[in-house]
C-alpha cells in the first residue's frame, strides 16, 4: 500500500490544521494557509510582509456524521509595488479551495451544486441535511 507523506484530506489543499474541535455535532478546525507569501491581486506582486490577520469562517464537507467548519486565519500582506494602487491585499486562496466572500469550500461547493442540478429545491435539501451538508433549498437552486 503506498502512502503518501505530507497530505491530508481532512482540510483543503494549501491549509494546515493548527487547532480541532469536536462538539456534540460539529467540528471546528482551525486553519491556515501553508504558503509564506502571497500575490497581490492587483499589480500581480509577491509580498512577504504580514501586515494584520483576521478570522473568516467556512463550511467544509463532513467528518463522521459531523458538520466542519472551517476556522481560517487569513492575513493581510504590505504591497511593496511603488505604482500599485493597493497598499493592503488579504491572501486569496483559489476559487477550487476557498473563493474570495464565499462561505463554502471548493470541494463542498461542488457537491452542492450537484444536488442543486440533480434534485432541486427541497429534495436535495432535505438530502443534503441527511448528508450533514449546511444547505437551504433557496441556495440549491439559485447555485
Amino acid at each position: 500500500m503506498e502512502r503518501r507523506s505530507g497530505s491530508t484530506k481532512l482540510a483543503p489543499a494549501g491549509f494546515v490544521v493548527e487547532h480541532a474541535e469536536i462538539d456534540t455535532d460539529c467540528v471546528f478546525l482551525d486553519v491556515r494557509a501553508t504558503a509564506l507569501s502571497a500575490t497581490c491581486p492587483c499589480c500581480g506582486t509577491s509580498s512577504r510582509r504580514t501586515q494584520s490577520r483576521y478570522l473568516r469562517q467556512a463550511a467544509d464537507l463532513p467528518i463522521a456524521g459531523r458538520r466542519v467548519v472551517l476556522r481560517v486565519t487569513v492575513r493581510r500582506f504590505w504591497c511593496d509595488a511603488v505604482l500599485c494602487r493597493r497598499r493592503i491585499f488579504a491572501e486569496r486562496f483559489g476559487a477550487d479551495v476557498l473563493a474570495p466572500l464565499s462561505r463554502r469550500t471548493g470541494r463542498l461547493e461542488t457537491i452542492v451544486h450537484h444536488l442543486g442540478l440533480a434534485l432541486g429545491g427541497r429534495p436535495a435539501a432535505a438530502f443534503a441535511d441527511r448528508l450533514m451538508v449546511p444547505v437551504s433549498n433557496d441556495t440549491l437552486l439559485r447555485v
